[in-house]
């Protein structure tokens, strides 16, 4: 989840996740303001997980069912969207879809957990993400109801989760950044610039690690001066370690910045404007998030995002949560493929 979430403590923080999504969905740790030169752990084989058959809910599919929903707080954005098209799609297949927004509060996660058993639900979509440990929500589920987790897992009770494809996005939009570099510049360049998070490490390294995968498709070979910030997941922190880094790049005039989340990239082009050195640096996202896509349509220092879709999750999480409580077999995985977003690409894909 191009994955951005509020802290828990401090509602108007929004982390790296999504998405953030994005998303983004884990409280930001707050960390270091330095670059490193040392680059993104190289990841393991990852496993191909399996296709994700769901396309959205056949109409009148979950008629008289219950299904309770545990909002992570639907006043963030990102998880706003999931929810609307949970509730669409419920709507399309006919479910009695009982609702619960724990609103970023993780002493209401308990109550809603009640409200929904009590309610008589026989299958639970959770998106609680780090409010509660997993364990201890999960101990609150009832005996033989099945449970899918919605972007981070849900152990040990969730039978399922549907999340977003942090490997792939990064791969999709490394490969885009990687083509333009090659178009523009024939590879050359002067810096390549990784905008991290250690709040949400697996996740922020799946997506750099795909970045540079995807960038080596079109320019092959090591990457040129690779400078990694390590907690750079915030608008605010972005900003400063860029400011830093464009301070030991002077008279550089290629610089390539990809960021985990919108915000990386948003910091990166404040720090390159209060610089006077616009003209110097590019960069790219991941979430596609709607305050950044004037950006990407408009300047062409904005090279895109890979967008996460949550407005598309519902079309997976409902059909599945309904074959789970029918006792069909289901993925223990199920991924919302991404897509490359720029100015090229984006009337068609978010034509408002």
């Amino acid at each position: 989840m191009p994955v951005r979430i509020p802290r828990p403590a401090r509602v108007g923080r929004l982390a790296a996740l999504v998405a953030t999504t994005a998303v983004a969905v884990a409280a930001c740790a707050t960390g270091g303001t330095g670059t490193t030169p040392s680059p993104t752990p190289t990841l393991g084989p990852t496993p191909t997980p399996s296709a994700n058959p769901y396309t959205g809910a056949t109409p009148g599919s979950g008629a008289g069912t219950k299904i309770g929903y545990l909002s992570y707080g639907d006043l963030v954005p990102y998880v706003k969207q999931i929810s609307d098209g949970i509730r669409a799609q419920a709507a399309t297949a006919g479910v009695d879809l009982v609702t619960c927004d724990a609103n970023v509060d993780p002493a209401k996660v308990d109550g809603c957990m009640k409200q929904l058993t009590d309610a008589g639900i026989k299958g639970l979509i959770q998106f609680q993400g780090s409010l509660q440990l997993p364990s201890e929500v999960c101990a609150k589920v009832p005996p033989g109801v099945p449970v899918l987790a919605v972007e981070l897992a849900e152990e040990p009770c969730a039978a399922t989760l549907v999340a977003a494809d942090d490997l792939r996005a990064g791969q999709v939009a490394g490969a885009a950044v990687g083509a333009w570099v090659k178009a523009h510049w024939t590879c050359t360049y002067d810096a390549f610039v990784s905008l991290e998070s250690a709040a949400v490490p697996d996740r922020s390294q799946r997506r750099m690690e795909g970045y540079q995968q995807g960038f080596a498709t079109a320019c092959p070979g090591p990457i040129t001066n690779l400078q990694v910030g390590q907690s750079a997941d915030r608008e605010d922190t972005a900003r400063d370690q860029v400011a830093s880094l464009l301070e030991s790049l002077s008279g550089k005039s290629k610089i390539i910045v990809v960021a985990m989340n919108d915000d990386g990239a948003l910091g990166a082009l404040d720090a390159a404007k209060a610089a006077g050195r616009e003209a110097d640096v590019w960069v790219s996202g991941q979430g596609a998030e709607a305050k950044v896509r004037d950006l990407i349509r408009t300047n062409e220092h904005y090279l895109g995002d890979a967008a996460y879709f949550p407005e598309r999750f519902g079309a997976t999480i409902v059909p599945a949560m309904l074959d789970l409580i029918a006792a069909k077999p289901v993925a223990k995985l199920l991924l919302v493929e991404p897509a490359w977003v720029d100015s090229t690409t984006i009337g068609t894909i978010y034509p408002n």
